[in-house]
């Protein structure tokens, strides 16, 4: 079983790992013997020097072990389960043997296996412990004491260093002769408990008033240790019982001494006992210790007086008492200061002894007061205002010390706080009048300086100047350094011009704004030479302070220079609370609040961000005390990262708890990009259409004007006879591609030409069959055919449509006209197809030369239209370069 030490760490093959004990006990394993099989395991020795190395043997008989058999065997070693190389010879009779060398060992405790490798299966065979540490320490300070009602001895010693390896200590004792060179019988051996480093041996094995030697052995598995011989009665180790103060009484005939009176401890009334007494006044860190000289032995029955002079000192144990054999012991000491609380310990020590008792319980006494004379002296006071309320002055609030005994002339039991040190028509003009050790009140308008009295009951104190003027420079620069937990140093370097002093003050600081009234420390410097100072009162480590220095005038008080400070740092008593702020794809904002001031336990230096992803590296951001917000850049979009902030001091850091983060999928921006886009883009298309519908221009470039035959001039025109005409063909009767979608046929009209009379245009042409004359119809002669109702019918065509007159459908030329219209629905209906083939139906038939003149100049005037307004119309092929000379 391991055991940790705590005393220690190691280096194994150049890493750390920590010592464990290990007993010095060989392990052997049970396996070998449960299979049924005779091995020995043997090594050099089971504890070694650390670093030492180590040879181990091991042995294995074939015919104690079945499961082995004939066959090649191959045998292991095992350090810890890591797997070592041996060497491996055969010694006859089946007899297999194996060594290895270990070392060197670094570690306390380690287990070496010895292992036997048949057919692919490993099978163990013994097992052994091996502990590594250093020979025992010798023990030092070997001390004993007798306890005064049990007169049992307890001894108590240092182990020094750590071994690594458990030790066994024993407390010795032996009667001795000629101071102890000789010794003769020991007594019985004290074994201490475990992990104790001391051991009482009991009154009936102790020989009182006898010279005795005490010593302490320790060992362990490599080797011995034992301390110096301690040499002396045991009576005279003995450590009495603190006794206890019973009176303290005021002497009459000397007023300023007291009698202190005390009894011994109840096992020590009848020994010869060396005493101390300690005394203080209340409030005071440091003791007063007598010194006694017997001046004369008073007989009072059983009660022996002296009186003693006293010294400004710490307690020691060597000051030099006189001894006092009676059951009542009483004191007289003089120098008490009148009307003053003082504190009396007592503690004693049997005569000839090596120690003091521990220090009597506290006993308190108030001196009486001196009646015949008034407090002398002045009082230490400073002061702190702020700005009253309308219609009041400024408030002040004058804190003071109490004054010093020996200047109090007896109780205090008031004081007084006036704008003036003498009455006025018999009063005081008093601000304040109180018991305690402050007041607060209002400063009335134009008053500089006020003055503070303490009085007794015979009278005041002279009057102490309180100036409330701030003015002068402030010092150009102080330090604060701690010295220990409870004091902190401060120095600075002195202004200017002369000065009569310094007042320093300082206060705890808190998280909270500091209030009016707040505790807080002075002390002031009459001196204006000093430069440095030490405060110690009302110190804590831990805590920050504000220290001020105020140079001191003769007219006044200077302004302040500030600093703080800690006297020890530590790691903060808590974290900041981190909250989440603006959350992104890739960012995330963070903020969180200070930490009070009273848990920081020093100043911030940093706080540290961490942040890591279920899949990734941790990362981290260190920003300065100052900054309370930090933006994290980098993360991944839709990922949920884990967050905590660590704030750190001087003297440690500290983490905060972990707050959980999801990164979005869109940032804001990218949406509102998104909505901007959108919105430009409707701003574009309004503007289109306003430019579209705005602009004829504009329109036609994306929807060109196509011509309307229906409406047109010659789709309104409706001739009675067309004549023919013969049209010229144009180069050579080479005539381009046209492509015609509907053609409008008309009979011509051999006598007359429709556009050479006067009458209004014709109406027209409706669709179905023509019901009734018409202008067009009185035109044609009686015997003429009138043309066939298929113009503008009401299902949709395109450019124009074709009219045949119904009987002359058959005739091989039939005349033609084209008329234009406005309708841009699909050419021709399911009762008008195309012509297929495509021909040149124009004005076939013979007309006389004379007649060309007028019809034909409206039919030139009409096809150049045409081809113009109806690009498709140059598609159709037309038959015939007879007829189209003129085209």
């Amino acid at each position: 079983m391991k055991t940790v030490m705590p005393s220690r760490h190691v280096s194994v093959y150049g890493s750390a790992f920590p010592v464990f004990w290990m007993p010095p006990v060989i392990f052997l394993a049970s396996l070998a013997g449960a299979l049924g099989c005779s091995s020995s395991l043997m090594v050099d020795s089971p504890i070694v020097h650390w670093g030492a190395t180590v040879t181990a043997n091991c042995t294995i008989r074939r015919n104690h072990c079945p499961f082995l058999g004939d066959g090649e065997i191959q045998m292991m070693w095992k350090l810890d389960g890591q797997l070592l190389h041996g060497v491996q010879s055969s010694l006859g009779d089946g007899v297999e043997f194996s060594s290895v060398t270990l070392g060197p060992l670094n570690r306390t405790a380690v287990s070496l296996s010895c292992w036997v490798l048949k057919e692919e299966t490993q099978h163990i065979l013994n097992l052994k412990q091996i502990v590594a540490g250093y020979p025992p320490s010798q023990p030092q300070n070997l001390t004993c004491t007798m306890n005064d009602t049990t007169r049992d001895l307890k001894c108590q010693w240092d182990p020094g260093e750590d071994s690594l390896i458990k030790v066994q200590a024993t407390l010795k004792g032996f009667r001795s002769q000629s101071g102890c060179a000789v010794l003769l019988d020991p007594i019985p051996d004290c074994i201490p408990k475990v992990d104790q480093n001391s051991c009482t041996i009991s009154r009936q094995h102790l020989q009182l008033y006898q010279t005795m030697a005490f010593r302490v052995m320790v060992r362990n598995g490599l080797g011995v240790a034992q301390s110096e011989l301690l040499c002396a009665d045991p009576m005279d180790l003995v450590k009495l019982d603190p006794p206890s103060v019973q009176s303290v009484q005021s002497v009459p005939e000397e007023t300023h001494c007291v009698s202190v009176a005390w009894e011994a401890a109840k096992d020590s009334t009848y020994m010869r006992q060396l005493c101390d007494l300690r005394y203080r006044t209340d409030g005071d860190q440091e003791w007063t210790l007598s010194q006694w000289k017997q001046v004369q032995p008073l007989a009072y029955g059983h009660t022996m007086a002296v009186v003693y002079s006293a010294i400004k000192s710490q307690p020691t144990d060597s000051s030099p008492v006189q001894n006092i054999t009676s059951s009542t012991r009483q004191v007289q000491h003089c120098g008490f200061l009148f009307g003053t609380s003082y504190q009396f310990q007592m503690r004693c020590q049997k005569f000839g002894a090596r120690y003091m008792s521990d220090w009597s319980p506290t006993k308190t006494f108030t001196t009486h007061e001196d009646s015949g004379h008034v407090p002398s002296g002045e009082l230490d006071a400073w002061w702190k205002t702020k700005p009253g309320e309308a219609g009041q002055g400024t408030q002040v609030q004058l804190l003071w010390k109490a004054m010093k005994p020996k200047e109090a002339k007896g109780k205090i039991l008031g004081y007084w706080v006036a704008l003036s040190p003498r009455p006025h028509n018999g009063q005081l003009p008093t601000l304040c009048n109180t018991t305690e050790l402050q007041c607060n009140f209002s400063l009335p308008p134009g008053a500089e300086r006020i003055y503070l009295m303490a009085y007794n009951a015979r009278g005041a104190s002279p009057p102490t100047k309180v100036s409330l003027q701030k003015k002068g420079v402030a010092v150009p620069r102080i330090h604060a350094s701690p010295l220990a937990e409870n004091s902190i140093t401060v120095s600075w370097d002195p202004p200017g011009g002369p000065t009569s002093g310094y007042l320093i003050e300082w206060q705890k600081m808190t998280s909270a704004d500091p209030s009016y009234e707040a505790e807080m420390s002075w002390t002031r410097l009459r001196n204006g030479e000093e430069k440095q100072i030490l405060i110690q009162e009302n110190i804590e480590p831990y805590q920050r302070y504000n220290i001020s220095v105020y140079p001191l005038y003769n007219d006044g008080v200077g302004m302040a220079r500030h600093t703080e400070a800690y006297t020890r740092q530590k790691a903060p008593s808590d974290s900041p609370k981190l909250y989440p702020g603006s959350i992104g794809k890739t960012t995330a904002q963070l903020h969180w609040e200070p930490i009070p001031l009273e848990l920081r336990n020093g100043f911030v230096t940093n706080y540290t961000v961490f942040w890591i992803c279920p899949n990734d590296d941790m990362s981290s951001a260190v920003v300065n005390s100052s900054v309370n917000t930090l933006t994290i850049t980098g993360l991944r979009p839709l990922t949920m990262y884990k967050v905590h902030i660590m704030a750190s001091t001087a003297g440690g850091s500290t983490n905060g708890t972990i707050l959980m983060l999801y990164t979005k999928a869109t940032d804001d921006m990218d949406i509102s990009f998104a909505y901007l886009l959108i919105a430009l883009l409707l701003v574009m298309l309004i503007i289109l259409v306003i430019c579209f519908h705005k602009s004829k221009k504009m329109k036609l470039q994306f929807w060109p004007a196509v011509p309307d035959p229906a409406n047109s001039s010659l789709g309104k025109w409706a001739p009675a006879v067309l004549q023919e005409e013969v049209f010229p063909v144009n180069k050579s009767g080479e005539l381009s591609p046209i492509i015609i979608t509907a053609i409008l046929m008309l009979e011509k009209d051999k006598k007359k030409c429709l556009s050479c009379e006067k009458s209004e245009p014709p109406k027209p042409i409706l669709d179905g069959p023509w019901s009734g004359p018409s202008n067009a119809d009185a035109a044609l002669p009686p015997s003429s055919p009138k043309p066939a109702p298929h113009v503008n019918h009401s299902q949709s065509v395109q450019y124009a449509k074709v009219l045949l007159d119904s009987y002359h459908r058959q005739q091989a030329a039939p005349s033609s006209l084209y008329l234009r219209s406005n309708s841009t629905q699909p050419l021709l209906g399911d009762f008008t197809p195309s012509p297929e083939p495509y021909e040149n139906l124009w004005f076939h038939g013979n007309q006389p030369a004379g007649e060309h003149s007028c019809s034909f100049q409206e039919d030139a005037i009409f096809l150049e239209g045409a081809l113009t307004d109806f690009p498709l119309l140059q598609g159709v092929k037309i038959d015939g370069d007879e007829d189209l000379s003129n085209f």
